[in-house]
Formats: structure tokens, sequence, C-alpha cells
């Protein structure tokens, strides 16, 4: 895994011209939950531009049910290198790293990280890497504020992490597509526009999984679904809903099983402070799923804020309530 990212990185900068020029786009292989909202750091390195965000967040959580405490410490760091060839063609490579520092078990490992090269120009963005969720970042629902984590809010069935990635823009439409090395694909297409005086986005997707991707499912099977997720923006006010649904062809029993999910949140911003609240509801092969998340974050200074998240997850008469406060700063 390691030596193809150092071999991907490297042929880009082998290939970079003596023409340098950045837009700072790149390609959304950023899927962690802690949103940047600074805006990344530029330099200048020979004939290309280096854009940087870092994140670094301690935190303190409290887990109703266990009835106890955690403190733990994350980062993020995203790198995007990139030029322009002397066609016009936008070359580039992005990196993406975190570190949890209490993910060390046999599930999550503590430092995790993607990879991504992308060649793009008028006809789109080519991306080979660490790029098959990247058609979800383009079409999902907007991440709640600070630590609010909703749960059930995605198709069970999920792609192998490495593939290639399409995307082309068609005036207020997005167009995007993702294939893993084993057949599994997710096909997008979003909408986006002002109209009046608020802004509205619509978006599909479909998906071709498999849950053996997805470490927190059990049932092992292939999954087939769709969602629809629309969004209305005016000001600082947003709210939008997603409805979801696929079918999972499980083999550790008979016959195929309906999974149902939709969710809806609102989010809104006052001077310093943003707020956000969101639920979800769901049903699979007979068990019951809903979800809450309230989040929010107060800026302090240029970078540094205070984030906060309460978490609910029930599912099969089991939930759990989570709360968590952290000091947050981006560089």
């Amino acid at each position: 895994m390691k030596n193809y990212k150092v071999l991907m990185l490297a042929t880009v900068l082998a290939l970079v011209p003596a023409k340098a020029h950045a837009d700072g786009q790149g390609v959304p292989i950023n899927y962690d939950n802690l949103s940047y909202f600074e805006e990344p750091l530029a330099f200048e390195i020979g004939p290309a531009t280096l854009s940087t965000n870092i994140l670094l967040d301690q935190a303190i959580a409290y887990n109703y049910k266990d009835d106890k405490d955690t403190y733990n410490s994350r980062a993020n760091a995203d790198f995007l290198l990139e030029t322009e060839l002397p066609n016009s063609w936008q070359l580039g490579a992005q990196y993406f790293a975190r570190y949890d520092r209490l993910a060390d078990n046999d599930e999550n490992d503590e430092y995790t990280d993607n990879m991504a090269v992308f060649l793009s120009d008028e006809l789109g963005t080519v991306a080979v890497g660490n790029v098959t969720g990247s058609v979800r970042e383009k079409t999902r629902r907007k991440r709640g504020f600070g630590h609010a984590n909703l749960a059930n809010d995605d198709f069970l069935g999920a792609l192998d992490e490495t593939g290639a990635y399409y995307s082309v823009r068609f005036n207020s439409y997005i167009a995007s597509v993702t294939a893993d090395q084993e057949g599994r694909a997710e096909l997008g297409l979003s909408f986006q526009r002002p109209i009046g005086k608020g802004n509205y986005f619509i978006s599909s997707r479909l998906r071709k999984g498999h849950t053996e991707d997805n470490q927190n499912v059990a049932d092992v099977g292939e999954t087939y679904g769709g969602a629809l997720v629309g969004q209305y923006t005016y000001a600082s006010f947003l709210i939008d809903a997603q409805l979801g649904y696929e079918i999972v062809d499980g083999e550790s029993f008979a016959g195929e099983n309906e999974h149902i999910f939709g969710s809806i949140g609102t989010q809104g911003k006052y001077g310093a402070y943003r707020f956000s609240a969101e639920g979800s509801l769901g049903e699979y092969n007979g068990v019951e799923m809903r979800a809450l998340s309230l989040g929010s974050i107060i800026d302090i200074a240029r970078g540094t804020s205070l984030n906060f998240g309460v978490n609910y997850e029930f599912e099969d008469d089991n939930d759990t309530t989570t709360s968590i406060a952290s000091i947050r700063y981006e560089l």
C-alpha cells in the first residue's frame, strides 16, 4: 500500500514542468468528520504549488452508557501539490493523513492516510488512488458542526478504498463516477445553483458495494442502493435531507434484505457561533435504527475554536449517548 503511494507521488514530481499554477481544489479524499474551515496555506516549490491544511484537536468525551471519560488527541493534515502542464492540463497529487490516538485496536489504526493523483482540464478530472469515497463527498448531506457525527446515514455496502474516479461539470450539474479494483462502483449526479434569494442543491447516487468493505456490518453479501439528497440554503441558514434504499444480498441468510434509511438536518450561524442538529431513521433485516447528533463551534481567534457534540445512536434495543468537547487549532 505504501509503495504505490510513493510511486504515485514520484510520478507527479517527475512530470512537473516549469510553470506553476494552483486552484486548491484537488480531489475530495478527506472522509473524516473533522472538517476544515480555514483556507489552505500555499507555498511555491519550484515549478509547482503546495497547498496545506493542518488541524489539531484535543477532546474530552463522556459515554453515558459505560460511565467512562476518554481524552483523545486527533490530527488531520491535507497536502495538495499541483501544477499546470504546457497544454493547460492540471496535474496534481494529494495526500490526506489522519492520526487518532485512541483508535489503535483490531478494527482501526492510529494512523490512516489517503492519496490520489489527478489530471484535469475542461473535460473533467480523472484520479486514481484512495478515491472511492469521492462520489459520496460530492453528493452527500453537509456534515454537522463540531463533533456532530450522525450514525446510520449511508449504505451498508461499501467499496474497496483503492480505485479510479472521474468527475465533470456541465454548468450547474456535476456528474461523477468511481470504481474499485473489485468491480464495485458508485455513480453520482448533483445540481446546485441560486434561485431567487436561496441556493438549491439536489443530488442522487447509485452504488454497487459489498458489506466486507464495511467493518460495522456482520452480514456478508453484495449490495445495490440508491439515495437522493435535497438542500436549501438562505443566508447562514441551511436545511437538507436524504432518503436512501438498499438491497443486501447476504450470504449468511436466505433471500434479500431491504435497508431503508433517511435523515434530515439543519445548520445556522450567528456571529462566532455555529450550530447544527440532525437525525436519522432506518431499518434493516427487521432491526430499527435511529440516531441524533447536535454540534456547535465557537470561534475564539483565527484558526482556534471550541467544538462540542452530542451523539445518540439506537440499534436493536441498544442505545448509546456520547458527549464531546474539544479545543481545536487549524493552520
